[in-house]
């Protein structure tokens, strides 16, 4: 499984078949899931999937549309918002897609949304224009059970007909966006004169950022280099307690930086330890220290959480992104070994611009086969 995994061929052509309503449709697809075991397929593994199917086939509308891409298009957004739906909109992670598409299909054919839907034959406006108005029969929410005993034609030609609700506003949807900081803010106006000085945009090329300031988890050079020492002596006399600090090392530029060592010179393979699952315990352990990070301290909290709040955050996860970015550009790790970490940190996170921006780069790097 990879970071751009798509639903399989019999999924889609059970979705993909423009005869069937969109209520059998998804019925006939959970069926086979459930006879295919895929059961235990998260929801969001699945919605990752389902997004994943909506880009392709936007693609391949452009460049053949057909019943069968409409069919898809309809029924996989309908699926991406049902598994979500129980998620307030303002949290759901796949809110930025539907803002998204909608702002897209808009430009691209959406604006005659009224035009023309109802005819046989499929054009790219034609589909676009479904699509958005479809998803902005979702957003806004309502009774369109109705249209669910339809095809996915059929209940395009409806809705066109009878229009949505309410007249829809997208800058609602935007504004949740930016309030969550998955977009920024209008700029606040400039004061006396001057612009707010910029934040520098820091890239994901190198484990190194631009500037290196103090680092909150590292309590003098003497005991870094201390616990390094007593970490490759234990792999020599004691692997399970030199795994066990290896996976819990805090996370700051010296400690990755001697991670990265670690697998560049194979030491860990020297004494027989797999390095995947080590890096993978690490992130692991590391998200959830993040994770503690957006929370109140509490007594119980672990000596490894020193800072709290979004800037903390943000701060630690570019770090996160920079270590991972580095270690799959070397060939120290593969990629799939790490997809449902890549996964989490690219929803949990979506709003830091940095996790955007790494998710494109890790989906060419897929699609390219090879970072």
């Amino acid at each position: 499984m990879d970071l751009t995994a798509t639903l399989t061929d019999a999924e889609i052509r059970t979705l993909s078949d423009y005869s069937l309503s969109i209520h059998d449709a998804i019925r006939y697809f959970g069926q086979n899931a459930a006879v295919q075991g895929s059961r235990n397929e998260s929801g969001f593994e699945k919605s990752c999937r389902l997004k994943n199917t909506i880009d392709v086939f936007e693609m391949r509308a452009r460049a053949e549309p057909s019943a069968q891409a409409l069919a898809v298009l309809m029924n996989c957004e309908y699926l991406l918002w049902l598994l979500n739906r129980d998620t307030p909109l303002k949290q759901n992670p796949f809110l930025s897609h539907w803002v998204e598409a909608i702002q897209r299909l808009d430009a691209a054919g959406g604006q005659r949304e009224s035009n023309g839907v109802a005819k046989n034959e499929l054009s790219v406006d034609k589909i676009s224009a479904a699509r958005v108005l479809w998803i902005k029969m979702l957003l806004q929410g309502g009774d369109f059970k109705h249209l669910l005993d339809q095809t996915p034609q059929q209940a395009i030609v409806s809705l066109s007909s009878d229009g949505l609700h309410r007249p829809f506003d997208l800058r609602p949807y935007v504004r949740m966006l930016e309030d969550e900081g998955i977009y920024e803010k209008t700029p606040e106006p400039e004061t006396n004169g001057q612009a707010a000085p910029s934040q520098p945009q820091n890239g994901v090329d190198d484990i190194h950022p631009p500037t290196r300031t103090k680092e909150p988890n590292d309590s003098g050079e003497d005991l870094v280099q201390q616990r390094k020492t007593d970490i490759l002596r234990n792999l020599e006399l004691d692997t399970d307690a030199a795994i066990f600090e290896i996976t819990r090392l805090p996370i700051s530029l010296t400690y990755l930086d001697f991670l990265t060592t670690l697998l560049t010179n194979r030491i860990l393979e020297t004494h027989s330890i797999d390095p995947a699952p080590i890096i993978t315990q690490y992130i692991q352990h590391a998200l959830r220290t993040i994770e503690r990070m957006g929370k109140p301290p509490t007594p119980s909290d672990e000596g490894d959480v020193l800072e709290y709040g979004k800037e903390a955050q943000s701060r630690y996860i570019l770090l996160l992104l920079l270590f991972i970015k580095s270690l799959i550009r070397k060939g120290l790790v593969e990629m799939d070994t790490l997809y449902y970490e890549i996964a989490e940190i690219s929803v949990r996170y979506v709003w830091i611009k940095e996790v955007r921006d790494f998710r494109s780069w890790a989906e060419e790097g897929i699609e390219g086969d090879g970072a």
